[in-house]
């Protein structure tokens, strides 16, 4: 969203196998989860890094024989940081800060507040906030959002509740 300062970084497929087992019958689920990053780069040092990063997930819900087996929709927002900070080098120290609601998708959502230590290179830590919204149904995904950026940069939360209000879905 242009007004934000945010750019797109990348757009790309994530592929997870996993094996699930209903009434006594195993199934390999192949599933491709969609992940969109955007981004504000600052220099420092001559070096390109995310100042601040939105990214949005949209991961299949996963049914088989009327259950869902993707966990994203009932895990609260800790676990989804953890789990996507997991993708990240050198983040470490994640606190919990609060909550407050977001709509997402149309639908007003729990949006975890975070604190984390980041190593943005070598030899510099800064301390980064962190929006994680709860996971929320679009048709037969599940979308989360997260935000992150350095917490010295003032305006930066009013920006990533808007890329959160802005997401769209297509599929599903």
């Amino acid at each position: 969203m242009e007004s934000t300062g945010f750019e797109e970084y990348r757009v790309e497929p994530m592929e997870i196998t996993r094996e699930f087992t209903v009434a006594d019958q195993t199934r390999e689920v192949v599933v491709t989860n969609q992940v969109a990053e955007y981004d504000k780069a600052a220099e420092i040092l001559g070096e390109r890094i995310q100042a601040s990063l939105f990214v949005a997930l949209s991961t299949p819900a996963v049914e088989i024989a009327e259950q869902t087996f993707n966990p994203v929709g009932e895990l609260s927002t800790r676990e989804l940081a953890r789990r996507m900070l997991s993708q990240y080098d050198g983040i470490s120290n994640l606190q919990s800060d609060g909550e407050e609601t977001v709509t997402v998708l149309g639908t007003d959502t729990t949006v975890g507040l975070f604190t984390a230590d980041a190593t943005v290179t070598e030899g510099v830590t800064v301390e980064i906030r962190l929006h994680v919204s709860e996971a929320v149904r679009a048709g037969g995904d599940f979308v989360v959002t997260v935000g992150a950026y350095p917490t010295r940069l003032s305006g930066q939360a009013d920006d990533v509740r808007t890329m959160m209000r802005s997401v769209t879905h297509d599929g599903g």
